[in-house]
């Protein structure tokens, strides 16, 4: 039975923050040269983790923070110390008081979890 961010694989998850923005197997860096104008976040470059059960979309950014970027992974972002993804978050280009929609990378982080 594979665990969460408990036991071993909080381990595991301290070995990613200190190993900086690479990506690791089961892990995907996505870039805003991929994503052109539609790229959500202010930094440049995130590494898209998933923890399982139910599926829990994270985003590493280069400096080794992590985020919580969907719903399932922020309600556990307190307890897990993720940071909450909308703070790195750009403004909507059509509406600059609301943050601009990144369903399509968590769907792709989610996927991860699809993929173990």
């Amino acid at each position: 039975m594979r665990k969460g961010l408990n036991g071993w694989g909080a381990v595991g998850m301290f070995i990613l923050l200190i190993s900086g923005g690479e990506a690791s197997a089961g892990e995907l860096n996505v870039t805003s040269t991929e994503y052109g104008d539609t790229w959500p976040f202010t930094v440049d470059s995130v590494v898209l983790l998933c923890d399982e059960n139910p599926p829990k979309a994270l985003a590493r950014t280069p400096d080794g923070s992590v985020y919580a970027l969907s719903g399932s992974a922020r309600s556990k972002a307190k307890t897990q110390g993720w940071l909450d993804g909308y703070t790195i978050t750009k403004p909507s280009k059509t509406m600059p008081s609301v943050p601009m929609d990144y369903s399509h990378i968590v769907q792709r982080a989610q996927e991860l979890c699809l993929n173990r």
